[in-house]
């Protein structure tokens, strides 16, 4: 994020904060009465999911950056790699392409031959 998005949102937040004091403050209030206090305690609620939902967005679009720097750290460090290598766990049952052979029994001993 740019200096200048952090700042503007640590702003809104702070202010928020405030907003939400103040409903919250109001809400419990003895002196308000009760229809005002279901606003006030109704207005500090969507405060607080407005404010959780700023937070959420910052918190993703700083993973993604994140994530971004990171990928490119591992594709600068190796670039040979980047495709993904094919690795054989088991042994293949097939014989390979230059080995094909051409009778039933040869291919009998060749696999005979793999799974020793």
């Amino acid at each position: 994020m740019s200096k200048w998005r952090q700042s503007e949102r640590h702003n809104m937040i702070a202010a928020l904060r405030d907003l939400i004091d103040e409903a919250s403050r109001m809400a419990k209030s003895k002196r308000a009465p009760a229809s005002e206090r279901i606003r006030w305690t109704r207005l500090a609620g969507q405060l607080i999911w407005y404010k959780d939902a700023i937070l959420r967005s910052m918190s993703l679009e700083s993973m993604e950056n994140e994530m971004f720097v990171i990928k490119k750290e591992v594709f600068e460090k190796k670039p040979e790699q980047n495709l993904h290598q094919a690795t054989c766990t088991q042994p293949s049952l097939s014989p390979p392409r230059d080995q094909k052979p051409k009778s039933r029994d040869k291919v009998r001993e060749f696999r005979a031959y793999q799974l020793r």
